[in-house]
């Protein structure tokens, strides 16, 4: 995703779609009462109105609409933005009669919002952020060999090989064991250094054998501060054959959602064995959470994408509020997906909730 224009003091973002994944950010960005201008396709009729040779046909132009509903549409790749016409050419089009601007992959639209929320503002920022840095880290590793790769949507990049000579175990096991510890001590080092030259969110540690699973337990304990997740995959070599098959498998994928998946599920696991505690650390629905923040309480602020996303623009400003507030707090905020069971089962609890450092007086 692109940001090509941003003046909030007029309420105004252009925005270019690049990816699929700018698409669910589209998605959770455009809500009812935005005003969205984009270029189009609309049928028309062309011709007199006596004729009888005239002919309906789609011609391109540019509309914008007031939103009333918003669709993502994975089968077809393409967010669907619907709502009466508020400007368009007078010759094509009537002000008020509705339409739906489809938008895919390449496209460009205006979003013009009374009100941006600061985790809007936060999602645009991170779609932007995660397409200008490399997505992870990928180490293929086996006895003395280790190969390291940024791996995101431009493909693999090599970023820096190790060698080292291991002791055989036929010989010293004292001595094997002390090579390999210098060898994985260099490796953590490469691995280091990548951290601090790029924003990298997760590490992929790959190989053919035991090597990785060893080299994963030595880096978790080289106290690399701000380390981020460590996922560990077999694959059936190492170096680019390794790092393509990981890409191919789409590994890096699944385990950034699986990540979060299993962060948000432990987040209202605890939430519900709070409140089943009774135990005052967990609050859920608007009052309850809105004087825990009051309060000062709040750890983890939790909230459904569908309640931002499905609220008026009333509930979407308290909501908005209620995360500057724990932010000011120093507590946490989770915009949760319904997507998965854990994220339906806070819905039904109201979509808002919160885990507290300690208990307040209700």
């Amino acid at each position: 995703m692109k940001i090509l224009k941003r003046v909030l003091k007029e309420g105004t973002i252009v925005l270019k779609i690049e990816t699929l994944d700018d698409l669910w950010h589209l998605y959770n960005t455009v809500g009812p009462a935005d005003m969205v201008k984009s270029r189009t396709m609309r049928r028309v009729r062309v011709g007199s109105e006596d004729s009888r040779k005239q002919e309906s046909v789609r011609k391109p132009m540019v509309l914008t609409l007031r939103v009333e509903d918003v669709a993502f549409h994975t089968f077809s790749n393409r967010v669907r933005i619907k709502g009466p016409i508020m400007d368009g050419p007078s010759d094509f089009v009537s002000t008020g009669t509705y339409h739906t601007i489809n938008i895919e992959p390449g496209d460009t639209l205006t979003i013009i919002k009374e009100h941006w929320p600061k985790y809007i503002l936060d999602r645009l920022k991170e779609a932007v952020k995660s397409q200008l840095n490399p997505v992870s880290l990928v180490v293929t590793i086996e006895d003395g060999d280790a190969e390291l790769f940024l791996v995101a949507d431009f493909g693999i990049k090599e970023a820096v090989h190790v060698r080292a000579s291991i002791s055989r175990k036929r010989g010293d096991q004292k001595t094997h064991d002390s090579t390999m510890r210098d060898f994985f001590v260099d490796v953590a080092l490469a691995v280091r250094s990548q951290l601090e030259q790029a924003e990298i969110g997760l590490i992929v540690i790959a190989g053919p054998g035991f090597v990785r699973d060893h080299f994963r337990d030595h880096l978790s304990k080289a106290g690399i501060k701000d380390l981020p997740p460590v996922v560990v995959e077999s694959t059936n070599a190492i170096g680019v054959p390794g790092a393509k098959e990981i890409l191919f498998r789409g590994v890096i994928g699944k385990a950034a959602s699986t990540l979060k998946v299993e962060t948000e599920t432990k987040l209202i696991e605890s939430l519900i064995e709070h409140i089943s505690k009774d135990d005052g650390l967990g609050a859920y629905g608007d009052g309850e959470v809105r004087k825990a923040v009051q309060f000062g309480a709040v750890e983890d602020l939790l909230i459904t994408d569908k309640k931002l996303r499905e609220g008026t623009e009333q509930v979407r400003r308290r909501m908005d509020n209620l995360i500057r507030d724990t932010e000011k707090i120093r507590g946490a905020f989770h915009i949760v997906s319904t997507e998965h069971p854990t994220g339906e089962q806070l819905h039904r609890l109201g979509g808002l909730a919160a885990i507290l450092r300690f208990r307040i007086d209700r």
